[in-house]
Formats: structure tokens, C-alpha cells, sequence
């Protein structure tokens, strides 16, 4: 696909790691930048650090597609890092971490260009990433929940803002003692690079719709930010749901066991305190175990995965 004349676009070869056997990974970074507009704000756009979540993948080519010809009306203001896979090697095998060396990549930042392969691609990443303004850290969920599109971000106005922006269901604030350590995120928060952090879908699955939200809401957020110029033909988004540390309820099964949902339950249902969510089945003594709702809310998790433990995530909601 042809590129505007007014955007220079490049497939950058960031880092390559030579494995066994004559093989390679690669990490390319998409970058896009105005031809003749030099000194512009940069962002970085990033999927994939667990091979297993595969709906960051489909949202930044929709982005880069988008950019490779914009259509009449809008501009390229500033600099657009795009990684739809940042960690390939995972990637290229569906598996949550590196393999062979069970490293969770999204725990390893901001890396060591010196250390071990893992290190060294967290460190090529965050290279990226550190020189931007601001950055887009997308990821679905594990292979057991679904979630409900949303956005994770540090208890600051000028994110929970941006947050907002992106119109998708829920907004999660959380205050900066509560980063998870080694995460892109709050190595970026250290070095005052503001992240916002997308969840979707279910692990090893592209949900299309939930994507397609998610990019619609990342040119909002572009738009907002003067990275973008264009038309404001987008219905505005809606406002989200906000959560913060003492207003999340936690769902858990009581026992093992198969858990089956309620008939007709979906993400984003209000449910009543003691609205039933589903029950966990024993098959082989035949026992039925009801899971209730404890408090007033909006569904935005719920397990996708039947087989559950004692203390299993089975929902969470949004008390309202």
C-alpha cells in the first residue's frame, strides 16, 4: 500500500537475537513521521509482550494501515512508533512467555542491553519507548477471563483524561505505589514517560469488535494529544466506567470444580446484589454450588476457562 507524500514511513529493524540453528528474531518498529515537519511530539504504540495476546497485533495494523494513507482531511503532526509484536519470539509460537527461558517478558523492563536475551529485548523496547512522550502498552487477557475493553493508568488527572478519551468501558486509576514492578509501564513511569495500559478480549483469541473499538479510540487519543489532525466525524465516546482501588468486586469460586454461566449473561450486564452469575458443577458427586453477585454492578470480567479451583477468578464488576 502506497504512503501519503506528506508521511515518511519506515519498517526499522530495532533489535535481532541470532538463536540455534542458523534462526533469528526480529523486532521492527512501524514508524511513522511528517515528511517536513521536523522536531515533532513522539509516541510509541506497543502490542505483544506476552505471545499469547493477539489482539494488540490486529488493532496496531489497523493503525498502520490507517497511516499508510490517511484519508483526505487528516495530517501526521507528529512521530508514531507502532510494535505489533514486541516480543516475536513468543509471538510466533502463541506462548505467554519466552520460551525455553519461562521469563515473563512485561516483568523484565527497563532491561539491560548487556544481560540475558530477555533483558536484552526489554532494554531494545524500552529504548522506544523512553524517548516518546507518551505511550500505548496494549494487551489482552490471560486464556481463562474475558475483559471488557479498558484502560489501567496511574491516579493522575492529566492520564485519567486521556484515559477517558479513548471512550472504550472502563477507566481503572490506581495510585503509583500500586505499579506492578518490572512492567513497561512503571519503568516508564519512573522515568515520567506517561503509559496508558489497554486490556481486551481473551488470551489466543482476536476479538474483532473490541479491537476495532480500541483503534477507533486510539485516533481519538492521537487527536487529542496533536499527533493527529482530522475531522471530528467520530460519534463521541461514551463516558466510561470508573474504577478505582476500593470499588472493584472480586468474584471467586468457593470450590473446584466446572464453572457453567448463567444463560444469556454477558460482559457489560448491571447485575443486582444477589443477581446469580453462574454455578460451579462437581460432575462427579453431582454437587452445584451457586455464584452470586454480592453487590450492585457492571460485569467486566468474567471466566471464559470452565475449570475452576477454590479461590478461582470466576467475575469482576464495577460496584455502582
Amino acid at each position: 500500500m502506497p504512503t501519503s507524500a506528506a508521511i515518511h514511513f519506515e519498517r526499522q529493524l530495532v533489535f535481532a537475537l541470532d538463536l540455534p540453528f542458523a534462526q533469528q528474531i526480529r523486532l521492527i518498529n512501524h514508524r511513522f513521521e511528517p515528511r517536513w515537519h521536523t522536531g515533532a511530539q513522539e509516541v510509541t504504540i506497543l502490542s505483544g509482550l506476552h505471545g499469547d495476546e493477539l489482539d494488540g497485533g490486529y488493532i496496531c495494523h489497523l493503525l498502520s494501515r490507517f497511516l499508510q494513507r490517511l484519508p483526505a482531511g487528516w495530517r501526521l503532526l507528529g512521530a508514531i512508533n507502532v510494535l505489533p509484536n514486541a516480543n516475536p519470539l513468543a509471538g510466533s509460537l502463541a506462548e505467554r512467555f519466552v520460551p525455553a527461558m519461562g521469563s515473563d517478558l512485561n516483568r523484565s523492563f527497563p532491561g539491560q542491553a548487556g544481560g540475558n536475551e530477555c533483558e536484552r529485548l526489554a532494554a531494545a523496547i524500552f529504548s522506544i519507548a523512553a524517548r516518546s512522550s507518551a505511550c500505548i502498552d496494549i494487551h489482552s487477557s490471560n486464556g481463562f477471563l474475558e475483559e471488557l475493553p479498558q484502560v489501567r493508568v496511574v491516579q493522575e488527572p492529566r492520564l485519567i483524561e486521556w484515559a477517558n478519551c479513548l471512550g472504550l468501558d472502563l477507566v481503572w486509576s490506581h495510585s503509583s505505589h500500586n505499579w506492578i514492578a518490572g512492567t513497561i509501564a512503571q519503568a516508564l513511569f519512573e522515568q515520567n514517560v506517561p503509559a496508558l495500559v489497554i486490556e481486551l478480549g481473551t488470551g489466543s483469541r482476536i476479538h474483532r469488535t473490541y479491537s476495532e473499538r480500541v483503534f477507533r479510540g486510539i485516533l481519538q487519543w492521537l487527536l487529542k494529544l496533536g499527533i493527529l489532525s482530522g475531522p471530528q466525524t467520530a460519534a463521541v465516546p461514551h463516558r466510561p466506567l470508573q474504577a478505582g482501588e476500593f470499588n472493584i468486586v472480586y468474584v471467586n469460586a468457593e470450590g473446584g470444580g466446572l464453572f457453567v454461566p448463567r444463560a444469556a449473561l454477558s460482559l457489560g450486564d448491571r447485575l443486582r446484589r444477589g443477581s446469580r452469575i453462574g454455578q460451579v458443577i462437581d460432575p462427579i458427586n453431582g454437587q452445584e454450588a451457586e455464584i452470586i453477585a454480592p453487590l450492585d454492578g457492571q460485569l467486566f470480567t468474567l471466566r471464559v476457562h470452565p475449570v475452576v479451583y477454590a479461590g478461582s477468578l470466576v467475575a469482576r464488576l464495577v460496584h455502582t
